[in-house]
């Protein structure tokens, strides 16, 4: 924004701070006043009035704004607290805004404690970009506040008072304090120094620019200017040499100079050389004014210029530009291409003639309200050639602006589409249905929903089916997807034979359908269509000479209510589908209530695992004790979760539902995490001391993850801790379905150091054979058998097998579910020492875990 001072004042420091205030602010229209602080009030001096405008504000606005502005400060006495009021967002009962060209004011005072020094009052201010506040300008004022004062103090120094004041402080040394307080305040770099260049005085700008000060030691101002400014080193010198000669400086001013800061970094300055008094001797001022705006000169203009004409005739696309008028000025060869218009023809409003069958007026219009609101137009129009021929166009319009933020004019392109829209309605139909089986695709699917659950309460009850075929990835992997494609059109025909012709059945994507049954006059039919769409699946396939075997699983809801959304009865038919899955799959489920929990508890589940700082999560420890001696021997950590809605949920219950859903690799990192500082924490203060260990209980999805194993090995390198102080427990199931890769990931994690545990055993598949696999330090005997083994004859002897077992394959033993003295005691007479129960110790907190280790530790003292 060009700004033009209106009026002057006699005070270059207020102009100097308003016209800068102005700028930063991008304000319409600016007023200043220094204040007259007498008999405790503050009002404005007339005489010292600033306005500042730029040029393109009307004469008569400012003149108006200028007259009520001032009045109104006039009347009153000028407050130290800063204001700003905006009409868009608050009544004001205020005269201050009843001018009709303000639509926002900001007072701003220049002062400290009560002493206001000046007003300054903006007018139509633009907010931060960046916070949508108000512009700090805080430093400019601290800045702007130590001038006023020290030029105020001068006044009154100047002002003959008493013959003591005067010889308190000399004139010299006022203008010292004047001189060094102008240095200190300005933004400009500045330099005092003598007639033998030495440099006297420097201010923070001119140390921050060339990296130095007074105390490290500046250069002489000699070798710095020669060093600095070598393209007017010798007349900037010479002027210096003559003053001796002339009395005054021949040149005081070089504008547009090239200031080197290094050999690879130089700026444009504008250069002041004054002379001064300084220190009781004659000194010279150097003050460098860095540029902020450069003209561009022709030169580089004019290839900009030629660089965009070439850029615009080579794209392939049409270019035109118009002023805000949408008189076009400039047309590229492109256009000449796609309309036949000469440039003459174009010119003007010419160009519009190519635009068919569209109302030119609302086009305009509807440009000039999109610019105004996003800068930004798009749309399509048919173009029409002087030749009578025809070809569709996208359009886009952006706006051009002025600094004012105002439409100076628009920049259209467009490019030609008339071979997509040739095939547009060839798209429209292949865009609702499946192109492999013909049946609907998932958006045709979604328009039909909608249509079936509005039809309910007139038609009778709709209901929605998902199926999905059951493992049939092990077709495409095994046999091709060109087989996978024949099975999924089969599917498709038998489901075609099963239901009416009004019902719709969709291919949602893969080996999923969906079928919508509307019109139904009872629930009692859905049940057998379900399974006869089973029954239908179940038939043989035989596909290219091949015979195999498919199923289904089917989740099914029913919409008897009117107000019934299509994310509803997708959301039931999608848990029901769950269910018949969950349940064993080749089979039908009905959507019912008790399926919300399971959401419920998945949605919970998820939530927690998205933000662990403030999750239900937790561990307890449960101690394993040498049942001899009472000793400690570790702890086993057990998970714990409790929902606010749900309350406490057992790890029997959230461990599976994180398993099936993908969930426990977080959830395991995270218990790793909090195991391992706890540990850290124990060995820290040496109340966890070898071999005592703490068990971490393994998911059996984890070991069928390839890279399980590494990445746990990576975790304890990470976080600078032996797997020596743990022990890791696994189930037999893990070694069910691959055995090989949950081996592979055991072997790994025992090499580095961890100890392996197998837990609950016997209540899996234990054989020998499984043992043997098996890279175990430790066997687990499940609770189940410890707490029946004094009254049931059949438990006793499982568990003197196990611990017969244990000790001819040299593994270690440790007893669950010891709740008694005299379980303890006959496991103790049958050699198996490791006990771990609750005749010990309950699940204990991290608290009470590390107050037991404590006690203990003391006891040895």
């Amino acid at each position: 924004m060009k700004l033009q001072q209106i009026t002057k004042s006699n005070n270059y420091i207020l102009e100097h701070c308003v016209e800068k205030l102005a700028r930063i602010n991008q304000s319409d229209y600016a007023l200043a006043f220094l204040v007259d602080n007498e008999l405790n009030t503050h009002h404005v001096n007339l005489q010292s009035r600033v306005v500042i405008a730029p040029d393109m504000l009307f004469e008569p606005i400012k003149n108006e704004l200028t007259k009520d502005l001032t009045e109104y400060f006039l009347t009153k006495d000028c407050i130290a607290t800063p204001y700003f009021y905006d009409k868009k967002v608050e009544q004001v009962n205020d005269g201050l805004l009843n001018n009709k060209y303000i639509d926002n004011l900001r007072y701003i005072p220049i002062g400290e404690a009560d002493n206001i020094y000046a007003i300054i009052v903006l007018v139509n201010i633009e907010l931060s970009v960046r916070s949508n506040d108000l512009i700090d300008v805080t430093p400019f004022l601290l800045a702007t506040i130590t001038l006023l004062k020290n030029q105020k103090q001068h006044a009154k120094l100047s002002t003959p008072k008493t013959v003591e004041s005067k010889l308190t402080i000399s004139p010299d040394h006022q203008s010292q304090l004047i001189l060094e307080s102008l240095l200190k305040n300005t933004f400009h770099p500045a330099f005092i120094f003598n007639d033998e260049f030495k440099v006297l005085k420097s201010n923070l700008a001119a140390q921050s620019l060339f990296n130095s000060n007074l105390e490290r030691g500046w250069p002489s101002m000699e070798k710095l200017i020669n060093r600095t400014l070598p393209s007017i080193a010798f007349r900037l010198l010479t002027a210096i040499t003559k003053f001796f000669f002339l009395g005054h400086l021949e040149k005081q001013q070089w504008s547009n100079v090239q200031l080197v800061l290094n050999e690879h970094q130089s700026i444009h300055v504008d250069i002041h050389l004054f002379d001064v008094n300084y220190l009781n001797e004659h000194c010279f001022g150097l003050m460098i004014n860095e540029k902020t705006e450069v003209s561009v000169n022709q030169e580089i203009y004019n290839a900009s210029v030629q660089r965009f004409n070439a850029l615009t005739s080579v794209v392939p696309m049409a270019i035109l530009q118009t002023d805000k008028d949408f008189n076009c000025s400039y047309i590229n060869k492109t256009w000449e291409k796609y309309t036949g218009q000469s440039e003459e023809q174009s010119l003007r409003q010419g160009w519009l003639s190519a635009i068919k069958n569209l109302d030119t007026n609302d086009l305009l219009l509807e440009i000039i309200r999109s610019i105004s609101h996003s800068n930004n137009f798009k749309s399509e129009a048919e173009l029409v050639t002087i030749t009578g021929q025809s070809l569709w166009v996208s359009i886009n319009v952006v706006g051009l602006f002025n600094d004012r933020f105002e439409v100076t004019g628009f920049i259209f392109t467009m490019l030609d589409i008339s071979a997509e829209r040739s095939h547009s309605k060839k798209l429209q139909r292949m865009a609702n249905y499946d192109h492999l089986t013909g049946l609907s695709n998932r958006a045709f699917f979604t328009d039909r929903l909608t249509l079936a659950l509005a039809r309910v309460p007139r038609h009778g009850i709709s209901a929605l089916m998902f199926l999905d075929l059951d493992r049939f990835k092990n077709i495409n992997d095994t046999l091709g997807h060109h087989v996978g494609d024949l099975v999924i059109q089969e599917v498709a025909k038998r489901l075609k034979s099963v239901v009416r012709d009004e019902d719709s059945i969709a291919r949602l994507g893969g080996d999923e359908f969906a079928i919508i049954f509307t019109d139904l006059m009872t629930e009692k039919v859905i049940a057998p269509i379900a399974n006869k769409i089973v029954s239908a699946v179940n038939l043989p396939f035989n596909i290219e000479g091949k015979s195999m075997m498919l199923s289904c699983s089917v989740g099914v809801a029913i919409a008897t209510e009117h107000n019934m959304e299509p994310s509803d009865i997708l959301r039931k038919a999608d848990l029901a589908l769950y269910r018949a899955k969950d349940s064993g799959r080749n089979q039908y489920c009905f959507y019912e209530s008790a399926l919300e929990k399971d959401l419920s508890l998945l949605n919970y589940l998820t939530t927690d695992l998205n933000n662990l700082h403030h999750s239900g999560f937790s561990f307890v420890l449960q101690p394993l004790i040498e049942a001899t001696t009472e000793n400690v021997m570790g702890f086993e950590a057990l998970a714990r979760w409790s929902n606010i809605e749900l309350g406490p949920v057992g790890p029997d219950t959230f461990i599976p539902t994180m398993e099936d859903n993908g969930l426990i690799q977080a959830f395991s990192e995270w218990l790793f995490y909090e195991v391992i500082a706890q540990a850290k924490a124990w060995i820290d203060e040496k109340l966890l001391i070898f071999p005592q260990k703490i068990s971490i209980n393994l998911s059996v999805k984890q070991l069928h993850l390839v890279e399980f194993a590494d990445s746990v090995i990576a975790l304890f390198e990470k976080e600078k801790i032996q797997p020596s102080w743990f022990t890791l427990e696994v189930t037999e199931t893990a070694f069910i379905q691959d055995p090989a890769l949950a081996g592979q990931n055991l072997n790994k994690l025992k090499n580095a150091g961890f100890l392996i545990a197998l837990d609950d055993f016997g209540t899996g598949y234990s054989s020998l054979g499984l043992l043997r696999q098996m890279p175990l330090n430790y066997i687990k005997i499940d609770k189940s058998f410890v707490m029946d083994i004094l009254r049931d004859n059949e438990a006793e002897k499982i568990v003197l097998a196990i611990i017969g077992l244990g000790k001819m394959l040299g593994l270690g033993l440790v007893a669950e579910g010891v709740e008694d003295i005299q379980t303890k005691d006959w496991l103790v007479e049958q050699g198996c020492l490791c006990h771990q129960g609750y005749y010990f110790h309950k699940p204990l907190t991290q608290v009470h875990a590390s107050q037991l280790l404590k006690k203990i530790k003391i006891s040895k003292c």
